[in-house]
């Protein structure tokens, strides 16, 4: 992020955060958080894909790989899948045994081994896996025309939805979570949709600083947000869902999602203010709430994958991201330089 923050983009990433805890607490079929959660249209995740393209900064001269960046980020990625394996499989927390501690789980674990991601302790940090890349190549994204950006981008879209259609059937005929078959490009498309977004980011910092984008999307800040709301009911009907089958949804509920920003800060600026303050802790939410959510799962149910009731359903998401930005604070009190290389905390 720039010196001086955006304050409804720092709502935006908390609004985001809280809504990636709402997505991995259990959704039935009908309830509240199964429709708040459609509405999104599978678009959290998109959000932070875009504004990283978007804020990424120039490559120097010479510079052809972000291999800073890239070191910077795969610090806390290693170090949180490997959090989040000592909880999902401790023989006193999770699975079972510590048979998993080898050269070769390690490695699975961290996605190095095969793009499909089933594992308990690492199926939110895809998206980090998925940014150190991009964060490899951005110098080379950088030096594209704006036209060969957004060119780029529309590709990625298209290709997204035909690899989820392939990702589904193969789903459907083949799945075999427990040797990791189904799902055989599981996380590549998203990934692919991953660079068109972050292309996209580009492309519009290239266009609008952040005092243009923010006119912009005030001006039209309404349509995205009525748009997802008009089709809500079409997509609850037909059981369209993951949403992700369509790129052009998840387009949609991005641009809601910065709708959504420009219009709290408009109506209901003390609580966009409140809520932006947060900012700084949305990156730590994201990589510690699974973690977190699956000792709070073990404590009520006995098991890391027990299904909660729809009541704990509703109050779950609340006190999981409450328990995140409490320990975000109690860090950064105690130990600021734990959050500065774990956390990418300025």
């Amino acid at each position: 992020m720039p010196a001086a923050r955006v304050q409804w983009i720092d709502f935006c990433r908390v609004y985001t955060a809280f809504f990636v805890v709402l997505r991995h607490v259990d959704r039935t079929y009908g309830t509240v958080n199964y429709v708040v959660d459609l509405f999104n249209y599978r678009s959290l995740i998109f959000f932070f894909f875009l504004m990283s393209g978007y804020f990424t900064r120039q490559p120097g001269a010479g510079e052809w790989l972000g291999l800073r960046r890239a070191r910077q980020l795969a610090v806390p990625y290693v170090f949180w899948v490997l959090a989040g394996m000592l909880v999902a499989y401790s023989p006193h927390i999770g699975q079972g045994d510590w048979g998993w501690l080898t050269w070769q789980g390690v490695v699975s674990q961290l996605g190095l081994s095969s793009w499909c991601y089933w594992s308990y302790s690492n199926v939110p940090l895809w998206f980090l896996r998925t940014l150190i890349l991009l964060a490899l190549v951005s110098p080379l994204l950088h030096r594209l025309p704006v036209k060969v950006l957004l060119s780029l981008g529309l590709v990625c879209f298209a290709a997204s939805d035909v690899l989820c259609n392939v990702d589904l059937e193969a789903a459907t005929a083949n799945f075999r979570p427990e040797h990791g078959q189904g799902w055989l490009p599981f996380r590549l498309y998203e990934s692919v949709l991953a660079l068109g977004f972050f292309c996209g980011g580009i492309a519009l910092r290239r266009l609008a600083d952040t005092e243009r984008l923010t006119r912009w999307v005030s001006a039209y800040a309404w349509v995205p947000v009525l748009g997802a709301l008009a089709l809500l009911p079409y997509v609850l009907g037909w059981g369209f869902y993951p949403p992700v089958q369509s790129s052009s949804l998840v387009l949609l509920g991005v641009a809601t999602t910065m709708g959504i920003g420009c219009l709290c800060s408009r109506y209901l600026p003390r609580l966009c203010s409140a809520v932006a303050k947060l900012g700084p802790a949305a990156f730590f939410v994201y990589v510690t709430h699974y973690p977190i959510l699956d000792m709070v799962r073990y404590t009520l149910t006995g098991s890391i994958e027990g299904h909660l009731s729809p009541e704990l359903c509703y109050v779950l998401p609340f006190l999981i991201f409450g328990s995140c930005i409490g320990l975000f604070y109690l860090l950064r009190r105690i130990c600021p330089a734990f959050l500065r290389t774990f956390a990418l905390c300025k």
